[in-house]
């Protein structure tokens, strides 16, 4: 088996390419130590991870924009390159940020969500991964990368491959394309945690692109993740169904999958740590990374000392809190922020930070 590629976009917040990186790490080895045949070594050794951050984009913008004296709508208007906001659009801007009273919050996490929406950036921030997936392709095969997307990220990976993989041709600064074939660069796997490409899609419907897996996709297997008491997972989730429309029904059994997780092991659910701990969430990983398919007394105990880790009291105060939050299709994005919002309180109520 080659040696296999995971190419990791991290969410909203104040993360970094390598920072994201040695989350995703640290958790990988967390999850190898439930086995008793990985227990011993580094499981990360057994494939390449490629972090791809994009925070530095936002980061020049971020203080400019954080200043409140004029309307949102205005001073994202200003940023070189953005199109003109329409009235409409720029008063549901300005309502949006009107719900975020946490200053600090809106800087460093929700100014990422509505600059990847609503600004030219977001073209940036998709050329980037585009680049990074393009030398990847070229340098290992396409059957041995995988992309893996958590919260915002995952609109930027969707986007990405929407635009690298479909009819329109992504151009860089210096003139160079990035155009991909479903036929000939079709990818090992994409993995989707915490899915928000449906609450952020702008140029083309999430169940009319080509991220799917199957002979009309992009990918050999697609996988979704996530947490029941998750409320940001919640909002405008994407549910495909097996009605032979998004993928044949043969296809969306045998190489689509939506893990949904109950299990709470830290108070905060949306956390990439807390998802892949989850064996629901490693194993399929593990599989497709370097072929772990333990037996079953072995997947047995480690699933025994996985849910010796989890928090009933935690998971009982997040039911409480989440069980009246009710996302509402035609405004996703406010649900989006009301969520993280309340979210990132319950958090900090346990003595955790909300990263």
């Amino acid at each position: 088996m080659a040696r296999q590629q995971l190419i990791i976009v991290h969410g909203m917040g104040q993360h970094t390419a390598d920072s994201f990186r040695d989350e995703v790490r640290d958790a990988c080895r967390e999850a190898g130590g439930l086995y008793d045949s990985l227990r011993d070594e580094d499981v990360t050794g057994r494939f390449d991870i490629v972090p791809v951050g994009y925070n530095d984009i936002f980061e020049e913008f971020r203080a400019e924009l954080a200043e409140r004296a004029q309307p949102l709508a205005e001073r994202m208007a200003a940023i070189a390159g953005t199109l003109p906001i329409a009235s409409s659009v720029a008063a549901r801007i300005n309502a949006l940020e009107s719900e975020i009273t946490d200053d600090s919050f809106f800087r460093t996490h929700w100014l990422d969500v509505l600059l990847y929406r609503f600004t030219i950036l977001s073209e940036r921030v998709r050329l980037r991964l585009a680049e990074a997936l393009a030398r990847t392709i070229a340098e290992h095969g396409s059957a041995n990368v995988h992309v893996l997307g958590h919260s915002l990220g995952t609109a930027v990976v969707h986007d990405t491959l929407a635009k690298a993989y479909g009819p329109e041709q992504m151009v860089g600064p210096d003139g160079s394309q990035h155009s991909l074939s479903p036929t000939t660069h079709r990818l090992g796997s994409v993995h989707m945690v915490a899915n928000v490409s449906r609450v952020l899609q702008s140029f083309i419907d999430v169940k009319a692109s080509p991220v799917r897996p199957g002979e009309r996709g992009c990918t050999a297997e697609f996988l979704e993740y996530r947490h029941r008491l998750d409320p940001v997972a919640r909002v405008r989730p994407f549910d495909p169904t097996d009605n032979g429309r998004w993928v044949s029904h043969l296809v969306f059994r045998k190489a689509y999958t939506l893990a949904e997780l109950t299990s709470v092991t830290r108070a905060n659910t949306h956390a990439i740590g807390h998802y892949l701990l989850n064996p629901k969430v490693h194993l399929p990983l593990f599989r497709l990374l370097f072929r772990f398919r333990p037996r079953k007394a072995e997947t047995e105990a480690a699933s025994e000392r996985f849910f010796a880790r989890t928090l009933r009291g935690h998971a009982e105060r997040l039911e409480e809190a989440f069980e009246d939050f009710q996302p509402r299709d035609e405004d996703a994005l406010r649900d989006l922020i009301r969520a993280g919002q309340a979210l990132k309180a319950l958090v900090e109520s346990f003595g955790e930070e909300f990263e």
